[in-house]
Order: structure tokens, then sequence, then C-alpha cells
């Protein structure tokens, strides 16, 4: 590594981490270097989610972060505080080994008062880091969480291209103005940048840098997905966005789909088979088939290559994006499960939510499913604002009369930064005597003059007696339970639904 004569300033190349000599700003921008005053040291940490029983696997987009950073020649962890029995003393230990520059939180909203208290900490502990919050939350809500004073920045939506600006003026000691997609303090004031207008190339970003986890902790987990049928499972993304407009989602990478190159998912599968020993991959896009012939290649790669492995698609698929070609070469590679979202089986409801569903082609899909020996789960939803009670037992008798193997009946949230917030805002139909603004979680709870959370919560207790007591669910879910792992998931449900005393502390809102 070389260093420019009177100048203190490094140049580092972005495609092959060689560090060249600092010719000037201009000439390193020029030829994609970034101009750097020393490797920094960055600190990824996801926090703790208020509910203690959700486990959201590996932090997969922290570690595309991480390697979008160590790309730029920087020094990186990881720290998931998921998996820490104390927060607390995770974070002590972390800054007690290292000092970092750079703290960066990423959090959904469950996991934001956590990532609140991490960054207090991490003040208290180290002043002088920048602290810079990202992910779902902080991007829906980037103004409440700059207020607080031991954050320094924040970056709003789809972060990697974001992050590698940020990085690049930050080593530079230049200033955080112009940085799209970023919000940050400076002197006591808040700057917010214009938004990124770009999407980012999915097929340009590095592989996630699997080797800053230590993945053999997560093997162990029960995840909130549908189980695992090898142990040596991991999450795996292949495309990002959503073109449809659900009232409930979020919209973090925007609405406009961006599949990666087939050849690329399966470089990166193969890589976790050979070197991590990985034997089945949990998908979590939005829309997996929403390109039918770009899901089938991928199918056909796995196929050719002759590896056993196992996959599942637990985040949901668009029922009308399947055709029977599609469900029988999802089997050949290994498919053992696929989560169907309908929501809703009331035509009004499905208008009002923006989804939109075709509902007559539910059981032909379903067919083609079995056929190919793929278990089903539907996921529901109830207590949509207005949403009537006959509504209600519509989607139940609905569901109970498909052909599911198993269903999960979530009760509507309506979180900050949706159009199902702003909808129960401006009706007025949430419990409490205080304005939506003033809960800066942004969650609350809706309510209408037929039920409040209280009747929602015996009408999902309602859904999941009659769906499994119906075409013998409850007998084949005994029948699974013949492992202690499925045991847990299985008794966990029950407790969580059925006898709130006997579940966590903090249980999940649905």
């Amino acid at each position: 590594m070389c260093q420019s004569p009177g100048d203190r300033a490094w140049i580092v190349c972005g495609c092959c981490n060689i560090f060249k000599a600092d010719r000037g700003l201009r000439v390193g921008r020029e030829y994609g270097y970034s101009l750097m005053t020393r490797p920094l040291k960055v600190l990824l940490i996801r926090p703790k989610s208020t509910y203690g029983d959700v486990v959201a696997g590996i932090p997969i987009g922290l570690a595309m972060l991480a390697a979008v950073a160590e790309r730029k020649g920087h020094q990186v962890r990881i720290l998931d505080l998921g998996l820490e029995s104390d927060a607390a003393i995770g974070v002590r230990r972390a800054f007690e080994s290292d000092a970092c520059d750079i703290a960066g939180i990423g959090c959904m909203s469950v996991e934001f008062l956590g990532g609140l208290e991490t960054a207090r900490l991490i003040r208290l502990l180290s002043p002088g880091t920048h602290v810079i919050f990202g992910g779902q939350h902080p991007t829906i809500m980037p103004d409440r969480v700059i207020e607080a004073d031991c954050v320094d920045s924040v970056c709003i939506g789809e972060g990697e291209d974001t992050w590698a600006e940020f990085l690049d003026r930050f080593a530079a000691r230049e200033s955080l103005d112009g940085v799209e997609g970023l919000c940050f303090r400076r002197n006591g004031q808040t700057t917010r940048n214009l938004p990124r207008t770009t999407y980012v190339d999915v097929d340009a970003l590095p592989m996630p840098a699997y080797h800053l986890l230590d993945l053999e902790r997560y093997f162990d987990i029960d995840f909130v997905r549908f189980p695992t049928v090898d142990r040596r499972a991991i999450q795996i993304f292949t495309s990002r966005g959503c073109p449809y407009r659900c009232i409930y989602c979020h919209d973090l990478f925007g609405k406009r789909f961006r599949g990666r190159k087939p050849e690329l998912v399966w470089e990166e599968i193969r890589f976790l088979h050979d070197n991590y020993g990985i034997r089945e991959f949990m998908v979590e896009d939005d829309i997996f088939n929403m390109d039918l012939a770009r899901a089938k290649r991928i199918c056909d790669l796995v196929i050719e290559s002759g590896l056993k492995l196992g996959f599942q698609f637990g985040n949901g698929v668009r029922l009308e994006r399947f055709d029977e070609e599609l469900m029988r070469k999802l089997a050949q590679a290994g498919t053992h499960h696929v989560a169907i979202a309908v929501e809703s089986a009331s035509d009004r409801i499905q208008r009002l939510i923006k989804k939109n569903l075709k509902l007559d082609r539910l059981n032909q899909v379903l067919d083609w499913a079995h056929r190919y020996g793929i278990g089903t789960l539907g996921f529901f939803m109830i207590g949509f604002p207005g949403e009537k009670v006959a509504e209600i037992n519509q989607t139940i008798r609905f569901a109970c009369a498909s052909k599911f193997d198993e269903a999960l009946f979530s009760i509507a949230t309506p979180y900050a930064g949706t159009e199902l917030n702003d909808l129960v805002r401006s009706t007025g139909s949430f419990e409490g005597d205080k304005d939506i603004d003033e809960d800066w979680e942004g969650v609350v709870r809706a309510r209408t003059d037929e039920w409040d959370h209280r009747k929602l919560r015996w009408l999902q207790r309602k859904a999941y007696c009659l769906f499994f007591l119906t075409r013998f669910r409850f007998l084949k879910i005994l029948m699974k339970m013949r492992s202690p792992r499925l045991f847990r998931r299985y008794w966990g449900a029950f407790t969580r639904n059925f006898t709130p005393f006997l579940g966590a502390h903090k249980s999940r809102i649905n």
C-alpha cells in the first residue's frame, strides 16, 4: 500500500481491493476508487427484538452491507445481539475487543427499541463512534429516529448505494451533504438529503460476507419459518421489489421487481453448499415467482447440478404467478414447502387492501403442490379497518375449506409507513385516546364498532381451532411432532395462541 507524497489520503480500488496512491479526488472517482484517509473500522449490529420469541435467521442485510464495505478495504465486524442472552454485555464485549469508527444498526420495527438502547450504550462506551441506523423502521420513520441524540445519521430505503457513498465521504472526511438517501445531524441541526432516485443493481452486488457470521450458531435456532428438513439451512434472497401495492406492506425495496440472474443465484447456492455445508435454502424474496422464466431457470440449474438440496418459500409467493411446470420444477429442485398469502376471502376486503387476488386459482395451485409433494401454508389476516365480523368468519370458513396443510392467522397491524396506518389514522379506527403520531414506534391496534383487539384475539383462536380440526389437519400435525425440534415449534404456537400465560414474557403481536 503506497502513500502519496504530501498527502495522507489513500485510494482503494473497489473491484480488486488494491490500494493506489492518491492522484486527486477527481481521478479517483473517475476510475471508481474511494478516497480514504485510512481503512475504517466498522461494526454492524442487529439489535434484540422487542418480542422474545421472534427469530429472524441470519442478518443477511448486514452481511451484504459488510461485503460492500470490505470491497472498499474497510475492516468490518458483525454483531448479532439476537444470539446474545444479554445485549448490553454483548455490546460492551465488542467495544472492549476493538474500537470502531462507525456503528451501523439495522432494524425492523420490532427491533427498533433494542436498537435505540444499543445506540445509547455505544454513545457511553465510545462517544466518537458515528452511529448510523438503517433498515425497515428507520426508513419509514427517519425523522423520529434522527431525533434521538444517540443517532448521527439514518440511511433511508435500499441501503447499499447510499452506504457505499456514505463510507467514501466519511473516510475522506468530506461533507455528507448531497448523499442521496441519507438523513444526518450536524451541529444540532438535521439535514435530510434528497431520496435516492435509482434502484440498486442486484447483479452488481457482492456476495454477502458470510465469513463474518458464525453460521454454526444459527443452525439450531427454531426459525419463524416452516421447519427445515435439514438443520444446515440458511436464508437467501434471489430478487428484490414487488410491483403489487398491498396496503399493509412496507416499501423498502421499491415497486420494481429486480431478479438476480439465475447463474448468479446458483453461484451463491453452490458457494454456500461447498464452503459451509448448507443443504437447505429459505428463499426470502417478496415474490420469487414474478418472472416465471427466471424462476424455472434457477430450478433447472439446481436440477442439472445433481445436488440434493432443500428449498422452502416461507415469505409468500404470488398465487397467479404459478403454472404446473414451475411447481414440478420446484419439486425436482428439492422444494418441500411454499407459503401463499391469501389474507381475506372477502372480495370487498381484497379491494380495500389492494391485494386483488384471484381466489378462484387457489385450489388449482394447491392441487399442483400436493401432486408434486410440496407442503403448503396459507397466510390469512383479520382485523382490517371497517372489516365486519361476518367477513372475518367468511375468511375462516374459506381457510378451513381450502386444501392448505397449515395456516397462519395474523391480526392486521398498521405499522407506520404503510397505507394501512394512514387509513387507520384517517378514520380514527384505533384503540386508545391518543393520536397515532404520538406513538413513535408506529404500532397501534385497530378497532371498529364490532370488535376490538381482545375480540380479534378470540376470533384468531377460533380460526386456529376450526382450521386444524377440519380435514384431519390436527392428526397430521401430531404425526409431524416426532422430533424435539418440531415439538418445540408446534407447542410454542399452541402456547402463544391459546395459553398466553405459558408463552414468552413478550410475545409477537401475531
